[in-house]
């Protein structure tokens, strides 16, 4: 007689906004979620930046938005929501991915550019190649992270464009209490996967290892990324992503996921 089958369970770092749908598709395909949290983020507390950016909107060209919580922060503004999107000429709005643009399609601004290809450096290429290749005269609005890569600013100013770029939220990591006790189950062989869903939450998660690393993962558990970028910071940090979500979203990724499992008691493939 075979011993009943070990449950699936699967460390979630980073939540991916509300209703967490990562976390929700993985319980609903039957696996357990333990949520290990490292890395939070709020709104700023000094919003001023924020509302003199979106004073300008009359002179702005683009706005920008690289994440959903950034587009959580400023579509919610009166100013925001006051402005005529059904008739304005400008701005238009560019999101960096089908999450992002969800988020800003909620307030009923339309988007006019998303990438196929999620990513700051491809949003802003987008933005460029919308333009006719140079963005001279042009004005976009970036409202981002605290602790953002600065290549979407770095690649619109080279094609000459002026670039307002105030903090929308920050991000910060934290040590959740039960890391002793992931570190154990991930050396014991049970934990079948580790999500990360931003470069920084991978960051945070190898600060909290005992070598600043996420070399403990590597052949022991499945390493799920949620893009490029991501995937680069982990190999980086020693656990090379054992897969990658199709369209950059914590969706993606649990189907990604469900469909990679091993079957449970089986260890990572």
């Amino acid at each position: 007689m075979t011993s009943a089958a070990r449950e699936r369970v699967v460390v979630v770092t980073q939540d991916d906004g509300a209703g967490s749908r990562l976390s929700a598709l993985l319980i609903s395909a039957g696996v357990r979620v333990w949520s290990v949290p490292v890395i939070v983020s709020e709104a700023v507390p000094d919003d001023q930046p924020i509302e003199r950016a979106l004073a300008q909107l009359a002179d702005i060209d683009w706005v920008a938005f690289t994440s959903a919580r950034a587009a959580g922060v400023v579509c919610t503004r009166p100013a925001w929501r006051s402005w005529p999107w059904r008739t304005a000429v400008r701005p238009r709005v560019a999101a960096v991915g089908p999450v992002t643009r969800e988020a800003v399609a909620e307030s009923g601004a339309p988007v006019a550019l998303c990438p196929a290809t999620a990513g700051a450096d491809e949003l802003a290429r987008a933005i460029i190649d919308t333009e006719g290749g140079t963005l001279a005269g042009k004005t976009v609005l970036w409202p981002r992270s605290a602790i953002a890569r600065p290549t979407l600013r770095d690649v619109l100013v080279a094609a000459h464009a002026r670039v307002i770029d105030p903090i929308a939220y920050t991000t910060t990591a934290v040590l959740p209490a039960d890391i002793p006790d992931v570190v154990r189950e991930i050396r014991a062989g049970r934990v079948d996967a580790v999500t990360f869903l931003s470069p920084s939450a991978a960051e945070s998660f190898a600060a909290a290892m005992g070598d600043r690393t996420l070399s403990l993962l590597a052949g022991r558990t499945i390493v799920a990324s949620v893009g490029p970028a991501t995937s680069a910071a982990l190999t980086g940090l020693g656990a090379p992503p054992t897969l990658e979500s199709v369209d950059r979203t914590g969706a993606s990724l649990a189907t990604a996921l469900v469909a990679g499992l091993a079957p449970a008691g089986s260890g990572p493939p």
